[in-house]
């Protein structure tokens, strides 16, 4: 598929719209830092796009499915881990990532089909969800 045919099937992805919806994220609750990299991480949700960053000393490459806060607001995000290990020794699979964590996020220009993945949308860390696929 191009990236012409994905930018246009992006649009039929709705928001959010459950009881836990978080319309905003201000950068005083989260810092500048971490504001930058949730704007890189829905920026890459909206068009379906895989990000990597480092993480515990491990590149990671993820694609991307809920942008949101634990109770406490932490900054998280769910996705599926395609490429990495983490320091359990898990490969690929179900993940949630702190977003203060994250080293050198960046767009890894290679998309997913949501579809592909067997997504559930609760889970119980994940408090608040700025935006889910």
């Amino acid at each position: 598929m191009s990236r012409s045919e994905w930018d246009k099937k992006k649009g039929d992805f709705p928001q959010y719209g459950g009881p836990r919806r978080w319309d905003t994220w201000r950068e005083d609750l989260v810092g500048s830092v971490e504001l930058g990299k949730v704007q890189t991480i829905i920026a890459a949700m909206e068009v379906l796009m895989v990000v990597m960053f480092n993480y515990d000393g491990s590149d990671r490459v993820v694609a991307p499915f809920v942008m949101g806060a634990s109770k406490t607001g932490n900054p998280l995000v769910r996705g599926y881990q395609l490429e990495g290990v983490s320091r359990s020794g898990k490969g690929p699979g179900w993940r949630v990532f702190q977003v203060w964590k994250m080293e050198n996020l960046e767009d890894y220009n290679e998309y997913f089909e949501p579809d592909d993945f067997d997504f559930q949308e609760f889970y119980p860390w994940i408090y608040r969800v700025l935006k889910m696929l």
